[in-house]
C-alpha cells in the first residue's frame, strides 16, 4: 500500500503520548521518514518509539519530526 491522500503518518510522540505525526502517509501507515525508522527497528509496529533506541539525539529527531504542538493557551 503506497501513499494513502488524507491519512496522517501513525507515529505517536512519547511527549504525552497523543501527538501525532502529521506527516502525509508513505507505506505500512507511517510517513517516509518514520517508515525509515521503522524499518531500521526504531520504531515499533504501533507507532511508538523503541525502547532499545538508546541514541538521545536520534530519538529526539524521530520524536519530533512532523508534530505539530498546540498553541499555548491564552494566560489568563
Amino acid at each position: 500500500m503506497l501513499s494513502e491522500p488524507g491519512r496522517t503518518c501513525r507515529y505517536r510522540t512519547s511527549c504525552g503520548g497523543v501527538l501525532r505525526c502529521q506527516e502525509p502517509v508513505e507505506d505500512h501507515g507511517f510517513c517516509e521518514f518514520h517508515l525509515e525508522a521503522f524499518l531500521r527497528g526504531e520504531i515499533l509496529a504501533s507507532g511508538e518509539i523503541s525502547e532499545r533506541l538508546n541514541d538521545q539525539e536520534r530519538r529526539r529527531e524521530i520524536n519530533f519530526h512532523g508534530i505539530v504542538f498546540p498553541p499555548e493557551p491564552y494566560p489568563g
